[in-house]
């Protein structure tokens, strides 16, 4: 999911991410799912503005890249010392850490649960590049938010302001 006037492809570097790399190298961040998007851009929000939406796009693309990642998603992550808490805390200090270590050992980047999914069932990928906006991006299509994502997000508690029902009384 990305805003409209900029590019999916941007590799972070500016420690802002959870798994960002340091300059020269930075993180994409991806998810497998358009609902685990959403739940990231939005950050618990559970009341999204129209204007919000209309400012976002969907990106869909298939990465034609063979990719080694970090899986932290497995049971057999808990044995290198991987806990949830890497995909939870809101200090990003160990993540960018660990990040510069599976990168230093050969990974191009993470998998991992995104933070904003209690259920622990949506993931993310963290793709390691060079920072900046990717030079030769994969090829996919941007769309605007299709209304079945909001009614996936809806179980969250994920409404639109226009759609909320009308209060009444004081």
């Amino acid at each position: 999911m990305h805003r409209v006037r900029r590019s999916a492809w941007w590799f972070s570097s500016d420690g802002s991410g959870r798994f960002d790399l340091p300059v020269p190298h930075g993180t994409c961040y991806l998810a497998e799912e358009p609902l685990a998007a959403l739940l990231e851009v939005t950050r618990g929000l559970t009341i999204l503005s129209e204007d919000f939406l209309a400012g976002r796009r969907l990106l869909t693309a298939t990465l034609t890249v063979e990719m080694r990642v970090a899986d932290l998603t497995t049971a057999a992550a808990y044995g290198f010392g991987v806990t949830s808490e890497l995909s939870a805390t809101a200090d990003y200090t160990g993540p960018h850490a660990w990040a510069n270590g599976f990168r230093a050992a050969g990974f191009h980047g993470v998998r991992y649960h995104v933070r904003h999914d209690p259920s622990g069932d949506l993931a993310g990928i963290a793709w390691f590049g060079r920072a900046g906006r990717a030079r030769r991006p994969p090829v996919g299509y941007s769309q605007q938010l299709p209304a079945d994502l909001l009614l996936a997000a809806a179980p969250f508690g994920v409404q639109v302001a226009g759609d909320l029902p009308a209060r009444t009384g004081a």
